[in-house]
């Protein structure tokens, strides 16, 4: 019987946090991940093996089978999304599945699918036939920990980026994971394209602020430049074309597109979105 939910990026903040809120409804579901031998087995969870690096019908066959709900979303900095989700897709309209949650990123919409490639997978699948919902979350709040600003604040206590005192909208993945698994598992929001974001506008100083606070030692937000900003990014193992992406979302930044509100969370889940002072107390051991 077909009634399990595949997710992908299983080990990551949003896919955990999913997986998760999924088994706490009582599905089932198929955690998909590079390496399902290193993933804890639990009740109504079944790890499997989904690498985006191998040969994609083979992958893509063994995870879908019994899957009739997907959540799917691009690699970090991944130029050629549609190269690798697509195929998916295809795949997984093939085998029967009926509803996609797609998460992308805020203002994908707004791209020109001859640049951007994760706007060219949105538009593959809303034209697929399969039933979708596309989730367009603003930066995430776990970028500070456990993502990539972490190694900066740790080793100096400072986060250096090309966002000037722009403001960003940041949002908790534990939000963007509970819309998901409304969408997946309730009625209503299917052809539906949701913009997430947090409950407040905050600059990267003010955030420094914040995290300061719940940490008990003194971080700050250094602007930098952009050659700044790209040398530092591939110094730290970073490719220059992933680099390169990063900066132009940070660009995005520093022209005010990350910072509106907008009240989808609430809507969704009937609560306010997590601030970032509770996602600051919850993760303060990280910075200490």
């Amino acid at each position: 019987m077909s009634n399990k939910i595949l997710v992908l990026g299983a080990t990551g903040n949003v896919g955990s946090a999913l997986v998760e809120a999924l088994v706490e409804k009582g599905e089932q579901v198929k955690a998909g991940t590079r390496h399902p031998a290193e993933y804890p087995a639990t009740k109504n969870v079944e790890p499997v093996a989904l690498d985006f690096e191998q040969p994609k019908a083979e992958t893509y066959a063994a995870a879908l089978d019994g899957v009739n709900r997907i959540f799917a979303l691009t690699k970090t900095a991944d130029v050629h999304a549609d190269k690798t989700l697509n195929p998916l897709i295809d795949q997984a309209k093939a085998a029967g599945v009926y509803h996609i949650v797609l998460m992308t990123a805020m203002g994908v919409d707004q791209a020109d699918a001859d640049v951007s490639s994760i706007r060219r997978v949105e538009l593959h699948l809303i034209n697929s036939g399969i039933n979708y919902t596309i989730l367009r979350p603003n930066w995430f709040m776990q970028n500070f920990a456990p993502g990539f600003l972490l190694p900066m604040i740790q080793q100096g206590g400072t986060i250096y980026l090309p966002t000037d005192d722009a403001k960003t909208s940041f949002i908790d993945a534990r939000d963007i994971a509970a819309v998901a698994a409304a969408a997946l598992t309730e009625e209503g929001h299917a052809g539906k394209e949701y913009t997430l974001t947090g409950g407040e506008a905050l600059s990267y100083g003010e955030a420094a602020i914040i995290l300061s606070e719940a940490a008990n030692r003194e971080i700050s937000y250094v602007a930098i430049d952009e050659k700044a900003f790209l040398e530092g990014m591939i110094s730290a193992g970073w490719l220059p074309e992933q680099a390169e992406f990063m900066a132009m979302l940070f660009s995005i930044v520093r022209q005010g597109w990350s910072a509106p509100v907008v009240p989808v969370v609430n809507e969704v889940l009937g609560r306010e979105p997590i601030a970032l002072q509770q996602y600051a107390f919850d993760h303060a051991d990280a910075w200490k």
